[in-house]
């Protein structure tokens, strides 16, 4: 069903959705439409019967298979309600709990998008639901959405697989997550340190410049980039990323450095997501930081940076520590949680927005016991539950930081 709310910021909930976590199955945003994250789950078993394999043919396909048709048919049902479909899909998120699954997941993707959307597929380093091999999390345009939807093809390495390197949709650009390969032998000698070290500064930079011309493709340039996503093997290092990416983008979009757990091209250590606007209602906080602005308004939307406790500063905000005296008062993740999403409220009021206009959010636990109690603080701030995905990260920027989320918003 859709809540009744305006036509412009819609939540979508099926009364036969009985997921015990506080989040909608999708909601709209002005004219595009966020799904949450996908699991193969009905919230009964762990994985549904029907996403499971068949014990008496078990040579037919694989448990990413079955649990990749299963995810796609119910995005496939959630777009319908919200009033959209796959054909309308522009971009999707996938997170794989091991990458030799990408295959059997290929292959599913191939069949449900004939005309693919861009796509950012890495490895979870842990994902909600035991046994679950991957999760899925969509964008679409509304179907009654007056806006041109273009795919965009440049002369930069094709990707090997079926997804399309950048996506127009009205005044935004969504590219495909993009790696420092060549799609013929892997990470080339350009991208690659001394003696063909690893160097995630000249990886950077090799993906950045392919990124270029993919933008350009779709008619968007580096200055029109608003938001961007690092996600990294190793984020101890995220330095010499941002000494490249502060020279590539001088005007700073909003920016989010997450660790995850693998990458799908062998010697890659850094996978990079784009966004784009190229309209004319631009909105940038009065501050700037050094990591970019918090948050940018665009239009009808707004996207934040990711934000994790001590993002701006490399260290633990002292009201993000747990009182030596009352160690059974408060928790880490209690803690730090309140305080990301008080930054974010902040950040989303500067450029015309806010916690209760958040259509979507991204969220990178470094333990998925932290949870429950991560769970519980998020309801207390949503009265209407946004479109949500949660999975394991790798170790975030800062030591001890347990938590960081990234949203996107609708222009209050």
């Amino acid at each position: 069903m859709n809540f009744p709310q305006s036509r412009n910021f819609a939540h979508t909930r099926s009364h036969e959705s009985p997921a015990p976590i506080w989040q909608t199955e999708a909601v709209r945003a002005g004219a595009f439409i966020f799904t949450s994250a996908v699991l193969a789950t009905d919230w009964v078993h762990a994985i549904a019967p029907e996403a499971t394999i068949d014990a008496q043919f078990p040579y037919f396909d694989s448990a990413a298979e079955r649990q990749t048709d299963y995810i796609l048919r119910t995005l496939s049902q959630t777009l319908q309600q919200a009033g959209s479909s796959l054909d309308r899909v522009i971009k999707a998120h996938v997170f794989l709990l091991d990458s030799t699954d990408f295959p059997g997941f290929d292959r599913v993707w191939k069949r449900y998008f004939p005309n693919p959307p861009t796509r950012t597929t890495v490895g979870a380093a842990g994902l909600l639901i035991p046994g679950a091999r991957l999760e899925i999390a969509l964008i679409a345009v509304a179907s009654d959405a007056d806006i041109p939807i273009r795919p965009a093809v440049s002369d930069a390495p094709r990707p090997l697989t079926k997804k399309v390197e950048a996506m127009r949709a009205g005044d935004f650009v969504f590219t495909s997550g993009q790696l420092a390969h060549n799609a013929v032998a892997g990470v080339p000698p350009e991208a690659a340190g001394p003696d063909g070290q690893v160097d995630l500064a000249k990886q950077t930079v090799y993906t950045l410049q392919n990124m270029t011309r993919s933008l350009a493709a779709a008619g968007a340039k580096p200055t029109d980039v608003i938001k961007g996503q690092a996600l990294l093997l190793d984020t101890s290092n995220e330095d010499e990323f941002l000494c490249v990416w502060r020279e590539t983008f001088p005007r700073k979009p909003a920016l989010a450095v997450t660790g995850i757990g693998s990458l799908l091209v062998t010697g890659t250590i850094i996978e990079i997501d784009l966004t784009a606007y190229t309209g004319d209602a631009l909105r940038l906080p009065p501050e700037i930081g050094s990591r970019g602005p918090e948050a940018i308004g665009c239009g009808e939307l707004v996207f934040s940076a990711g934000i994790f406790p001590g993002f701006d500063t490399g260290e633990m905000p002292p009201e993000c520590v747990v009182h030596a005296a009352y160690p059974h008062y408060a928790s880490s993740i209690q803690l730090q949680t309140e305080w990301v999403l008080a930054r974010l409220d902040a950040a989303l009021r500067k450029v015309g927005s806010d916690l209760a206009h958040v259509a979507k959010a991204q969220v990178f636990l470094t333990d998925l016991n932290d949870f429950a109690i991560f769970d519980d603080v998020w309801r207390a701030h949503f009265q209407m539950a946004p479109a949500r995905s949660v999975v394991k990260a790798s170790p975030l920027p800062v030591q001890s930081a347990k938590i960081a989320i990234e949203v996107i918003a609708l222009t209050a």
